[in-house]
């Protein structure tokens, strides 16, 4: 579920330009942290309830497991498609995630489940290995398009005139993992402009739910 803005986010215009903001024209976001650092990987979701629905992928995206470690730790995924998790390490996995946009468990097993697991709602799905506490990994389950800012922080978003707003996410945010900010576009008065979004270091833990466990996407 989208929640509205919260003090964890802060959003600056850059007056970059002065003219009206023009729906049909693509908007350049600039995401950095607390520090100023630039954040890699940020999924920014174009929010538009008149756009068409995706089609979605018959073919399953991968995450793979390799020396304890998902591989790829971020995939951003359509809405109503499945996700593969083949393990290829020499050693069992017992992957799982109790995310509210998904909850589903593979118990201990070696090489390629029986079948991949469908995501059927939008949102943010953490998941873990019951076995071994340092694998987590993320993945978007996307309705709208969507797009991943570059090495930069930036990212250039193509909107239509029936887009309404944005929703950023990033895997290190201060705020619970599942929770995405919203923006609303049609208050922006220029093309251009930046969002503020307070990280953490991922804190050492010793059971996969002292970190993710206690929190709930409201």
């Amino acid at each position: 579920m989208f929640k509205p803005f919260f003090p964890y986010f802060t959003v600056t215009l850059l007056a970059i330009l002065f003219s009206p903001f023009v729906h049909s024209a693509p908007i350049v976001v600039h995401v950095h942290n607390q520090h100023g650092e630039q954040l890699k990987n940020a999924i920014i979701e174009i929010i538009d309830p008149s756009a068409e629905q995706n089609t979605v992928p018959t073919e399953p995206a991968v995450m793979d497991q390799v020396n304890k470690r998902f591989v790829p730790d971020l995939i951003v995924i359509q809405q109503g498609q499945s996700v593969l998790f083949p393990n290829s390490d020499d050693i069992r996995h017992h992957v799982y995630s109790f995310s509210q946009a998904k909850q589903f468990e593979l118990k201990l097993y070696a090489g390629k489940p029986k079948a991949a697991i469908p995501f059927e709602k939008n949102g943010v799905v953490i998941v873990g290995c019951n076995i071994h506490d340092s694998m987590v990994g993320s993945i978007y389950v996307a309705k709208n398009r969507t797009q991943k800012t570059s090495d930069d922080g930036t990212a250039t978003l193509e909107l239509t005139p029936t887009s309404e707003q944005i929703s950023v996410w990033h895997s290190n945010q201060q705020a619970a993992p599942e929770q995405r900010v919203i923006f609303d576009i049609n208050k922006l008065k220029s093309n251009e402009y930046m969002i503020t979004i307070p990280t953490i270091q991922p804190p050492a833990r010793d059971t996969f739910g002292d970190t993710f466990g206690d929190y709930s996407a409201e």
